[in-house]
């Protein structure tokens, strides 16, 4: 009971905007579900943690995973699906700033989005490990539900901020295709994308040799800055040029300036503002959307 009074209050805690997280006028979207991740407990929970928390909008201490469901409107739906994983170092999710701000330019191409509220460093948690579990779990889910959200299960793609980034890059470096034993349906579908997209993708203090990507990895969008000191532009490069290597289609979206933040769709104004319409272009161009 304590732990469903913490998420409740994070909750409404989340649906007041602030100003700096969010372009002028903004209108928070709300979510038309939100979706208990696992079914229990999630894997490895540590008992006696830290509790859950908001501040500034960023939700710290995410020990029960979730997904929140953005639905496009029916006459503008095309099938393809995004499930956006917001940047914090592991220590915490900017939803309001990766998920929120681009749930209506998405939804308004037709794309259904899903926040995955994955978990955070929250006590004595091994937090990589969490989050790829957790990033294993929602493409599953999202696919075990295509039809309820009217979605395509093989047009389902993921999508990364800095840490998020790191997320994703580890699924696409580990994925499987499922259990057919498991008692779990959702367990027995496969978690690998369809489609990536890294937003200044994190290394995490990690090498590229820690990712082993293969070349079943799924068709990868990359956008990186070349003054980003958080997320080097050189780790970006070397995974535009492994993927290369391995014969993966991919498109590297480059831009001089603008940092860490360069990608923060309406609420900067350099060259990274400008992201959007590349990346539609490159979904056409790989039949995601059509």
């Amino acid at each position: 009971m304590k732990r469903a009074i913490i998420l409740i209050a994070g909750c409404i805690v989340l649906c007041i905007a602030r100003a700096g997280n969010h372009p002028s006028g903004f209108v928070k979207p709300i979510p038309s579900e939100v979706v208990q991740l696992w079914a229990g407990d999630p894997p490895r929970l540590v008992t006696n943690a830290r509790p859950e928390t908001v501040a500034n909008e960023r939700i710290k201490n995410v020990s029960i995973p979730q997904l929140l469901v953005y639905l496009p409107p029916k006459e503008k739906s095309n099938g393809t699906s995004l499930i956006i994983c917001a940047g914090g170092g592991y220590g915490h999710l900017a939803m309001c700033i990766h998920v929120e701000n681009v749930v209506r330019l998405l939804n308004d191409q037709g794309i259904t989005v899903f926040g995955l509220k994955y978990r955070t460093n929250y006590g004595k948690n091994n937090v990589v490990e969490d989050a790829l579990a957790d990033g294993k779990r929602a493409v599953r889910l999202v696919r075990s539900r295509a039809a309820q959200w009217n979605i395509d299960p093989n047009r389902v793609g993921v999508q990364g901020y800095s840490a998020g980034g790191n997320l994703c890059l580890n699924l696409i470096s580990h994925f499987d295709s499922g259990d057919t034993n498991a008692t779990d349906q959702v367990e027995r579908l496969s978690s690998r994308p369809d489609f990536c997209v890294l937003m200044c993708p994190w290394p995490h203090g990690k090498t590229l040799e820690h990712f082993p990507l293969g070349q079943q990895a799924p068709p990868t969008w990359i956008a990186s800055a070349r003054d980003d000191t958080t997320a080097p532009f050189a780790f970006a490069q070397g995974i535009d040029d492994k993927l290369k290597a391995l014969g993966v289609s991919h498109e590297l979206f480059i831009v001089e300036s603008g940092g860490h933040s360069a990608f923060h769709y309406g609420i900067t104004n350099g060259p990274g503002s400008q992201w959007p319409e590349p990346f539609f272009g490159w979904l056409r161009k790989i039949g995601m959307v059509k």
